[in-house]
Protein backbone atom coordinates (compact mmCIF):
# COMPACT_ATOMS: atom_id res chain seq x y z
CA UNK A 1 0.00 0.00 0.00
CA UNK A 2 2.15 2.81 -1.31
CA UNK A 3 -0.50 5.95 -1.30
CA UNK A 4 -4.01 5.91 0.55
CA UNK A 5 -5.47 6.94 -2.59
CA UNK A 6 -3.65 3.64 -4.79
CA UNK A 7 -5.81 1.73 -1.83
CA UNK A 8 -9.18 3.66 -1.84
CA UNK A 9 -9.57 5.28 -5.41
CA UNK A 10 -12.74 5.15 -5.70
CA UNK A 11 -14.29 5.81 -2.13
CA UNK A 12 -11.86 9.01 -2.68
CA UNK A 13 -12.88 10.01 -5.61
CA UNK A 14 -16.59 9.46 -5.00
CA UNK A 15 -16.16 11.74 -1.37
CA UNK A 16 -14.00 14.47 -3.37
CA UNK A 17 -17.02 14.49 -5.63
CA UNK A 18 -19.72 14.89 -2.38
CA UNK A 19 -17.23 17.45 -0.63
CA UNK A 20 -17.44 19.77 -3.73
CA UNK A 21 -20.73 19.78 -4.41
CA UNK A 22 -21.70 20.10 -0.44
CA UNK A 23 -18.97 23.09 0.25
CA UNK A 24 -21.26 24.92 -2.78
CA UNK A 25 -24.82 23.82 -1.50
CA UNK A 26 -23.75 25.52 2.23
CA UNK A 27 -22.55 28.49 0.35
CA UNK A 28 -25.57 28.80 -1.72
CA UNK A 29 -28.78 27.85 0.17
CA UNK A 30 -29.80 28.87 3.52
CA UNK A 31 -29.44 26.09 6.25
CA UNK A 32 -33.17 26.31 6.87
CA UNK A 33 -34.56 26.61 3.63
CA UNK A 34 -32.34 23.54 3.12
CA UNK A 35 -33.91 21.72 5.65
CA UNK A 36 -37.19 22.70 4.73
CA UNK A 37 -36.59 21.52 1.19
CA UNK A 38 -35.22 17.72 2.53
CA UNK A 39 -38.06 17.70 4.91
CA UNK A 40 -40.35 17.99 2.27
CA UNK A 41 -39.51 14.55 1.26
CA UNK A 42 -40.43 13.00 4.68
CA UNK A 43 -43.40 11.20 5.22
CA UNK A 44 -43.00 7.87 3.07
CA UNK A 45 -43.62 4.89 4.92
CA UNK A 46 -40.65 3.00 3.57
CA UNK A 47 -38.69 6.30 3.64
CA UNK A 48 -39.44 6.89 7.50
CA UNK A 49 -38.43 3.64 8.45
CA UNK A 50 -35.48 2.89 6.65
CA UNK A 51 -33.83 5.98 7.76
CA UNK A 52 -35.08 5.54 11.06
CA UNK A 53 -33.16 2.73 11.65
CA UNK A 54 -30.39 3.06 9.17
CA UNK A 55 -29.11 5.98 11.42
CA UNK A 56 -27.95 3.81 14.31
CA UNK A 57 -25.31 2.41 12.24
CA UNK A 58 -23.79 5.85 12.91
CA UNK A 59 -23.69 5.03 16.09
CA UNK A 60 -20.36 4.87 18.13
CA UNK A 61 -21.57 1.03 19.50
CA UNK A 62 -22.15 -0.44 16.04
CA UNK A 63 -18.42 0.29 15.00
CA UNK A 64 -17.23 -0.92 18.26
CA UNK A 65 -19.22 -4.12 17.86
CA UNK A 66 -17.63 -4.41 13.92
CA UNK A 67 -14.31 -3.86 15.16
CA UNK A 68 -14.67 -6.54 17.71
CA UNK A 69 -16.14 -8.73 15.22
CA UNK A 70 -12.83 -7.61 12.91
CA UNK A 71 -10.48 -8.70 16.40
CA UNK A 72 -11.34 -12.57 15.23
CA UNK A 73 -10.02 -12.22 11.30
CA UNK A 74 -6.81 -9.57 12.03
CA UNK A 75 -6.03 -7.78 15.54
CA UNK A 76 -4.29 -4.50 13.15
CA UNK A 77 -7.49 -3.92 11.20
CA UNK A 78 -9.59 -3.99 14.53
CA UNK A 79 -7.15 -1.88 15.95
CA UNK A 80 -7.46 0.40 12.63
CA UNK A 81 -10.66 0.89 13.26
CA UNK A 82 -10.62 1.59 16.80
CA UNK A 83 -7.44 4.19 16.81
CA UNK A 84 -9.76 5.94 13.70
CA UNK A 85 -12.89 6.28 15.64
CA UNK A 86 -10.88 7.10 18.86
CA UNK A 87 -9.71 10.17 17.05
CA UNK A 88 -12.01 11.68 14.93
CA UNK A 89 -14.96 10.70 17.30
CA UNK A 90 -12.94 12.18 19.98
CA UNK A 91 -12.39 15.47 18.02
CA UNK A 92 -15.90 16.05 17.24
CA UNK A 93 -17.22 15.47 20.60
CA UNK A 94 -14.97 18.19 21.63
CA UNK A 95 -16.13 20.52 19.22
CA UNK A 96 -19.44 19.76 19.95
CA UNK A 97 -19.00 20.44 23.64
CA UNK A 98 -16.56 23.17 23.75
CA UNK A 99 -16.23 24.93 20.22
CA UNK A 100 -19.88 24.73 18.99
CA UNK A 101 -21.69 23.61 22.30
CA UNK A 102 -24.69 26.83 21.49
CA UNK A 103 -25.46 25.57 18.27
CA UNK A 104 -29.04 24.23 18.01
CA UNK A 105 -30.83 21.51 16.06
CA UNK A 106 -33.92 21.70 13.88
CA UNK A 107 -35.59 20.36 16.80
CA UNK A 108 -35.14 23.28 18.68
CA UNK A 109 -36.68 26.08 15.99
CA UNK A 110 -39.67 22.98 15.41
CA UNK A 111 -40.30 23.52 19.32
CA UNK A 112 -39.93 27.46 20.08
CA UNK A 113 -39.87 29.09 16.64
CA UNK A 114 -42.50 29.55 13.68
CA UNK A 115 -40.32 26.59 11.79
CA UNK A 116 -42.49 23.65 11.02
CA UNK A 117 -41.37 20.61 9.22
CA UNK A 118 -42.49 16.76 9.34
CA UNK A 119 -41.20 14.62 11.91
CA UNK A 120 -40.33 10.72 12.24
CA UNK A 121 -42.69 8.96 14.98
CA UNK A 122 -40.75 7.28 17.03
CA UNK A 123 -37.67 9.30 16.91
CA UNK A 124 -36.26 10.69 20.30
CA UNK A 125 -35.01 13.94 18.89
CA UNK A 126 -32.29 16.09 20.53
CA UNK A 127 -32.21 19.82 20.39
CA UNK A 128 -28.44 21.21 21.42
CA UNK A 129 -24.78 20.78 20.27
CA UNK A 130 -25.89 20.24 16.66
CA UNK A 131 -22.46 20.64 15.19
CA UNK A 132 -21.06 18.74 13.75
CA UNK A 133 -22.59 15.40 13.80
CA UNK A 134 -21.19 12.30 15.86
CA UNK A 135 -23.12 10.05 13.98
CA UNK A 136 -21.86 11.25 10.55
CA UNK A 137 -18.28 11.32 11.77
CA UNK A 138 -19.03 7.87 12.98
CA UNK A 139 -20.84 6.37 9.90
CA UNK A 140 -17.76 7.91 7.22
CA UNK A 141 -15.05 6.75 10.10
CA UNK A 142 -16.13 3.21 9.25
CA UNK A 143 -17.28 3.00 6.19
CA UNK A 144 -13.95 4.73 5.34
CA UNK A 145 -11.71 1.67 7.30
CA UNK A 146 -13.53 -0.80 5.49
CA UNK A 147 -13.40 0.36 2.34
CA UNK A 148 -9.66 0.73 2.70
CA UNK A 149 -8.93 -2.52 4.01
CA UNK A 150 -11.62 -4.06 0.96
CA UNK A 151 -9.21 -3.28 -1.92
CA UNK A 152 -12.35 -3.83 -3.77
CA UNK A 153 -13.48 -1.27 -5.83
CA UNK A 154 -16.89 -2.53 -5.91
CA UNK A 155 -17.00 -2.52 -2.30
CA UNK A 156 -15.60 0.91 -2.12
CA UNK A 157 -18.19 2.47 -3.91
CA UNK A 158 -20.92 0.65 -1.76
CA UNK A 159 -18.85 1.62 0.99
CA UNK A 160 -18.83 5.52 1.04
CA UNK A 161 -23.01 5.10 -0.57
CA UNK A 162 -24.10 3.30 2.96
CA UNK A 163 -21.76 5.99 4.56
CA UNK A 164 -23.17 9.23 2.79
CA UNK A 165 -26.79 7.45 3.38
CA UNK A 166 -26.01 7.37 7.71
CA UNK A 167 -25.20 10.37 7.43
CA UNK A 168 -28.13 11.59 5.40
CA UNK A 169 -30.29 9.99 7.57
CA UNK A 170 -29.24 12.59 10.13
CA UNK A 171 -30.60 15.61 8.35
CA UNK A 172 -34.25 13.15 7.15
CA UNK A 173 -34.73 12.57 11.13
CA UNK A 174 -33.96 16.09 11.75
CA UNK A 175 -31.93 15.29 14.19
CA UNK A 176 -29.08 18.03 12.25
CA UNK A 177 -28.76 20.36 9.44
CA UNK A 178 -26.50 19.90 6.12
CA UNK A 179 -23.99 21.93 7.74
CA UNK A 180 -23.47 19.23 10.45
CA UNK A 181 -23.68 15.96 8.46
CA UNK A 182 -21.10 17.49 6.24
CA UNK A 183 -18.56 18.54 8.82
CA UNK A 184 -19.00 15.54 10.97
CA UNK A 185 -18.38 13.50 7.36
CA UNK A 186 -15.02 15.25 6.73
CA UNK A 187 -13.65 14.64 10.30
CA UNK A 188 -14.49 10.90 9.84
CA UNK A 189 -12.49 10.99 6.62
CA UNK A 190 -9.69 12.93 6.65
CA UNK A 191 -8.58 11.96 10.63
CA UNK A 192 -9.30 8.25 9.52
CA UNK A 193 -7.03 9.06 6.42
CA UNK A 194 -4.29 10.00 9.14
CA UNK A 195 -4.50 6.86 11.06
CA UNK A 196 -4.55 4.70 7.60
CA UNK A 197 -1.35 6.52 6.79
CA UNK A 198 0.45 6.11 10.47
CA UNK A 199 -0.53 2.22 10.68
CA UNK A 200 -0.14 1.18 6.96
CA UNK A 201 2.09 3.43 5.28
CA UNK A 202 4.73 4.73 7.38
CA UNK A 203 7.85 3.07 8.86
CA UNK A 204 5.42 2.07 11.56
CA UNK A 205 3.62 -0.43 9.33
CA UNK A 206 7.00 -2.52 9.53
CA UNK A 207 6.29 -2.72 13.55
CA UNK A 208 2.71 -4.27 13.44
CA UNK A 209 3.40 -6.78 11.43
CA UNK A 210 2.88 -9.18 14.17
CA UNK A 211 -0.82 -7.93 15.10
CA UNK A 212 -1.80 -9.19 11.14
CA UNK A 213 -3.34 -12.29 12.48
CA UNK A 214 -6.75 -13.01 14.90
CA UNK A 215 -7.06 -12.02 18.46
CA UNK A 216 -6.57 -16.06 19.34
CA UNK A 217 -3.32 -16.79 16.89
CA UNK A 218 -1.90 -13.73 18.66
CA UNK A 219 -1.46 -14.78 22.16
CA UNK A 220 -1.46 -18.97 21.26
CA UNK A 221 1.57 -20.58 22.79
CA UNK A 222 3.34 -21.28 19.27
CA UNK A 223 3.54 -17.64 18.98
CA UNK A 224 5.23 -17.06 22.21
Amino acid sequence: MKTLWKNNTLFYFAFALFAVAGICIIFNTDKFELHLAINSIVGNPFLNNFFKYITFVGDGLFLVIVAVVLLFFNVKNSLFLLLSYALSGGTTQLLKAFAFRDVDRPYLFYSFYDFKFTLVEGVDMASNRSFPSGHSTSALCLFFCLSFLSRHKGLQLLFFVLGIITAFSRVYLSQHFFEDIYAGSMIGVVLSSLVAWFLYISAFDKKTLRLQRPVYKLFSKQNG
